[in-house]
């Protein structure tokens, strides 16, 4: 027999559209082949869409797959050719088939029946059977996955955090002309550890999700069979224990750095390895079926690997001259942010724009401001804290810092609220930097239609609402509708100006009748949906002292922009919140900004749980 109806035992192989397609390799070929599948059955019987199989393996002959001269099946008013019927498409009744194909379900809507060729036309000419091309992983999926192993998953926002280890940070192997950067160390003390799992057993989607079931568990091996059973068939041969974790270290970093030729930055990662002969066989085996294998080489206790090998071999020629932890700007940036915990990140602002290839114009790159970020999550077995500091713009000044002190006089009862400083100044400087730049916007012109439709001038009537210091705040209790305010220390006659204004071109223009409600003294106006309210908000409260909130927002003292959630309260306005389970584990969030000198401020956002 050809090789056609040979196949080697034991292939299959998926058909053209998502149906079986059998050993023999592809698509048929020829004229008149049906086209969609209409329902009907699989010849030879009556067989459920789906589940038809042979008796028995492959077999010599198409008789093992067709409906044979004398069976009941086989049909009597066709001519036959090998075996086959020859003729038009719906001539085949004994069998099952219909005009248009094969059974819609079993095999999809064209596809074919096992063998992979049509009834029609006779039997189809010998070919040599050629097996199915491997499957491409895609580029870095398997050392994607090796890099999540040591990251936490960002559904449960947990993150571990701990002293650092001796030894070389993935900073020292990587280009110091990388204009950004982000790096992950699972080498936390033991208490933090525990800490780390404790937290994540909180979350019972996360719980459940990953499987934990102590706080002994090994996090990493946890992380990896779950993203190893995301992955299908990728990592279906990777076993950690065997292929991973005898040479795989407790640190990993990834670097963009400037491609070729003004092109887009290329990827390079740093894994930290403790054998590298085990790394490389671990290795091979990770990129086994990868049709272009990603470049590769060893740095000072890292593999290094990238899309191809000029990109490694350039990265690491470069970083033993002149390392990113040698970049004064990095080294500047994590010297501010202190202890880098279980992951930090860097980026350059202006590099990232130089770097951008085509994206962005000449003009626009002008535009941009010299800049640079750098932050750390660490986390407690109460809370998730993420930790940042940001060198900016020096023209940037503020006068007044007292958002803390104004979210903190709220009532107690708030469930959410914002606080921002300095607001006025802040809008009427950036305004003008962007009428300044060298983009070619005319705001001027931009704004002139929307003030002769609106009569709300920009951005003059935004500064009285935002004042020195301005707070929006929702309150939990809802009995007689959504309590809602906003508190401006500001000029209160310019500020219910503005409000009468945008209050009456609400009504004008639309159906919506929000009740707007005011309270005012010497300094401060109060707006919100209710009158009791508002009195409240003006009076002032005690938030700042809540344990919530105290345990959201450490320190707000000097911040120039502050929020806060109460989870507990939150579950009062929304019955999706309430009936989430991981909800119910949450207690409260907040975050702070505050400026710390000229173009210098940092920020901390923290989820804490109950």
């Amino acid at each position: 027999m050809s090789d056609y109806t040979n196949p080697p035992s034991g292939e299959r192989h998926q058909g053209a559209a998502g149906g079986p397609q059998g050993p023999y390799g592809g698509p048929p070929q020829g004229p008149g082949y049906p086209g969609q599948g209409q329902p009907g059955q699989y010849p030879g019987g009556q067989g459920q869409p789906g589940q038809y199989q042979p008796q028995q393996g492959p077999q010599q002959g198409p008789g093992s797959l067709w409906p044979q001269p004398g069976s009941p099946d086989y049909p009597q008013n066709s001519q036959q050719q090998g075996g086959y019927q020859q003729g038009a498409p719906g001539n085949y009744q004994a069998g099952g088939y219909q005009q248009g194909g094969y059974e819609q379900g079993g095999y999809e809507q064209g596809g074919y029946p096992p063998g992979g060729q049509p009834p029609y036309g006779g039997f189809p000419q010998a070919q040599q059977w050629q097996p199915e091309p491997k499957r491409k992983r895609g580029k870095l999926i398997p050392l994607v996955a090796i890099v999540a192993v040591l990251a936490v998953i960002g559904g449960g926002a947990v993150f571990a955090y701990g002293r650092l280890a001796g030894g070389d940070q993935p900073a020292a192997v990587l280009p110091g002309n990388a204009v950004a950067y982000a790096r992950i160390d699972l080498n936390p003390s033991a208490g933090q550890k525990v800490a780390a799992l404790r937290y994540l057993m909180k979350f019972p989607s996360a719980k459940e999700k990953i499987g934990l079931n102590s706080d002994q568990d090994d996090l990493r091996q946890k992380l990896f069979e779950l993203i190893k059973k995301d992955a299908g068939d990728d990592l279906a041969d990777v076993d950690f224990d065997k292929d991973i974790k005898p040479w795989l270290g407790d640190r990993a970093g990834l670097a963009a750095v400037p491609g070729k030729d003004g092109e887009e930055p290329d990827a390079v990662v740093a894994v930290q390895v403790k054998d590298e002969g085990k790394a490389t066989q671990g290795l091979d085996k990770l990129f086994a079926d990868e049709k272009d294998k990603p470049g590769r080489a060893f740095s000072n206790g890292y593999v290094i690997l990238s899309d191809d090998q000029p990109t490694v071999d350039a990265a690491v020629a470069a970083s033993k001259d002149s390392p990113l932890s040698e970049n004064a700007k990095f080294s500047k940036d994590m010297s501010d942010l202190g202890e880098q915990g279980f992951a930090s990140f860097w980026a350059d602002t202006k590099g990232i724009a130089l770097a951008a290839g085509k994206r962005l114009t000449d003009d626009q790159r002008a535009a941009l401001p010299e800049g640079s970020a750098a932050a750390a999550l660490r986390f407690d077995s109460q809370y998730v804290e993420l930790k940042g500091v940001v060198h900016g713009d020096q023209s940037i000044k503020v006068n007044a810092s007292d958002a803390g002190d104004l979210i903190g006089k709220l009532p107690d009862t708030t469930a959410g609220a914002l606080a921002l400083s300095d607001g006025a100044n802040l809008v009427g400087t950036i305004w003008t930097q962007l009428e300044k730049s060298s983009s070619g916007l005319n705001l001027g012109e931009l704004t002139k239609q929307f003030t002769a439709e609106t009569g709300l001038v920009l951005p003059d009537d935004l500064k009285p609402l935002l004042g020195k210091n301005v707070a929006v705040a929702v309150d939990k209790e809802t009995s007689n509708g959504p309590k809602i305010a906003a508190r401006m220390e500001t000029d209160p006659g310019k500020a219910e100006a503005v409000v009468d204004k945008v209050n009456n071109l609400i009504r004008t223009r639309s159906s919506v009748n929000i009740p707007i409600e005011k309270a005012k003294d010497g300094d401060t106006l109060v707006i919100a949906t209710d009158k009791a309210y508002a009195d409240q908000v003006l009076r002032g409260g005690n938030l700042g002292q809540t344990e919530s909130f105290k345990q959201a927002v450490p320190d707000s003292s000097g911040a120039v922009m502050v929020g806060y959630v109460d989870f507990e309260a939150v579950k009062s306005l929304s019955d999706r919140v309430s009936s989430n389970k991981d909800y119910d584990a949450l207690r409260s969030a907040g975050y702070s900004v505050r400026v710390t000198g000229d173009g210098e401020a940092d920020f901390t956002l923290r989820v804490v749980a109950k």
